[in-house]
């Protein structure tokens, strides 16, 4: 079984890749492709693959809070709860994509005391930050909508995403290498 140090590393370098994903991506919108960029919050197929995945994530969590006849049930509940949101969630991908940041921020910051993460204050804000944006977003989920069209008309919102994208890529790709050195 791999090493869950090594797991948190490499998740943290995957996040960051994200975020450079994210980061060329918010850099390239712009009014030529708007239309196309602001459909992403409602996007269904790719939000039920992120709520799905945050909620069998979340089958390992609530464990403890179950009693153990009743652990057979969680994980058809996340299936069942990922086809209701399909079914009725509008903003579906941003709801998700809230979802998954809190548990992210959730599970840096826990691992970040356990694997003694160097500047953990400055670790500790940017999971802070990337939680408290992901409660935004799962409570005013056009809020990812309307962020895309602030990006794509004035410079100031490009440039400002675009450098906070390559703040956090840069940090979390840094601080899963140096996860994975130790």
């Amino acid at each position: 079984m791999p090493d869950a140090d090594k797991i948190f590393a490499l998740s943290m370098i995957l996040t960051g890749i994200f975020f450079l994903v994210s980061f060329a991506w918010t850099f390239k919108t712009c009014e030529n492709n708007i239309s196309e960029r602001e459909k992403l919050p409602r996007n269904r197929l790719l939000g039920v693959i992120l709520a799905g995945a945050g909620f069998f994530w979340c089958v390992f969590h609530s464990k403890p809070l179950l009693s153990p006849p009743m652990h057979v049930y969680l994980i058809p509940a996340a299936a069942l709860c990922t086809w209701i949101a399909y079914l009725f969630l509008d903003f579906l991908f941003a709801r998700a994509f809230g979802g998954m940041l809190i548990l992210l921020a959730h599970y840096f910051l826990h691992e970040s005391f356990t694997f003694k993460t160097p500047c953990k204050p400055f670790f500790s804000l940017l999971c802070f930050i990337m939680g408290t944006y992901g409660i935004f977003l799962c409570g005013k989920p056009h809020l990812l909508r309307d962020m895309i069209r602030h990006v794509s008309k004035s410079h100031a919102w490009k440039y400002s995403m675009s450098g906070i994208l390559l703040l956090y890529s840069l940090a979390f790709i840094t601080y899963g290498f140096i996860h994975l050195s130790k």
